[in-house]
């Protein structure tokens, strides 16, 4: 599908395009560690951070006013060393050690049971790690992902994630069907979980509802890929992760409902004990009243 590239999408490529030149040819520690210096600094503007505190504080009232932004000034800077390290991704294939992986036993045994894998993640850490982490251990996933609203973005990122061996597709029915026909021949499929879909089920997320596709849930029980929730965690404010692979959820004889149910638990249990590394951006209850800050 061929998209209109309009002049407002040449500017703000321009724009980010000649951060990325300046960054992209700095050593990896140096680019993310000046990047996110920035990104605390800018953070400090409060209509940067305003929904990011909204949210903390709908997800975990418990929380006081400095905690929610002590969380906040960590997620601008895991989230912008994030960014950065897409465009070192042939460096982190490179170097395996920046990598360690828990629970390559799970990964063993869904890929010798030759029926395919979803692995199901959130915005957590740097989640494109785990498709790293998974290429080095000789099963690269497939990714599915939402088209950027930019076209020119759209194609950066697609270059970008091509460093990793492994189809990319776009949210919509091509891109399910051909996620589908590459786990139903044996692959691997990540699928990030915790975006609002507005047709979506109301599935409980830090105790609301929040619209939550099936689609992971799904294909494990329709096609009988094993379904495991996987985790990148970054190690402090480095450019080093564990990627955590746990074991398979079980789907047999239940809902998808259910399984998803379980899924949003496992990302909201990563996101508890971590909270810097979550994004909280996102729009994931609908509208959440402002809080007193």
């Amino acid at each position: 599908m061929t998209e209109t590239v309009k002049l407002s999408h040449r500017l703000e490529y321009a724009a980010v395009q000649g951060v990325v030149q300046t960054i992209g040819n700095l050593p990896l520690g140096l680019a993310t560690g000046t990047s996110a210096g920035i990104a605390r600094l800018a953070g400090r503007l409060r209509p940067l951070r305003k929904r990011a505190e909204r949210n903390v504080a709908f997800a975990m009232p418990e929380i006081d006013v400095a905690g929610r932004r002590a969380i906040v000034t960590g997620m601008l800077d895991s989230l912008t060393r994030t960014l950065i390290e897409y465009c070192y991704l042939q460096e982190f294939i490179a170097q395996p050690d920046r990598i360690s992986v828990v629970g390559v036993e799970h990964l063993d045994a869904a890929r010798s049971a030759g029926q395919g894998a979803v692995l199901a993640t959130g915005h957590f850490g740097n989640w494109e790690m785990i498709r790293v982490a998974f290429a080095q251990q000789g099963w690269p996933p497939a990714l599915i992902y939402r088209r950027f609203n930019n076209p020119l973005f759209d194609r950066f990122a697609m270059k970008a994630m091509g460093a990793i061996d492994a189809p990319l597709f776009h949210k919509g029915r091509r891109g399910a069907m051909g996620m589908l026909r590459h786990v139903r021949g044996g692959g691997a499929a990540l699928i990030l979980t915790d975006q609002r879909f507005s047709r979506a089920p109301e599935i409980p997320f830090f105790g609301h509802p929040a619209k939550t596709s099936l689609g992971a849930a799904e294909i494990a029980l329709n096609h009988g890929a094993a379904l495991l929730p996987v985790r990148a965690e970054r190690l402090g404010r480095s450019s080093r992760f564990q990627v955590v692979i746990e074991p398979p959820l079980p789907v047999e004889g239940r809902t998808a409902e259910d399984v998803t149910a379980d899924i949003n638990a496992r990302v909201e249990a990563w996101a508890r004990a971590r909270p810097e590394q979550y994004f909280w951006m996102h729009n994931r209850w609908g509208k959440v009243l402002p809080v007193n800050s």
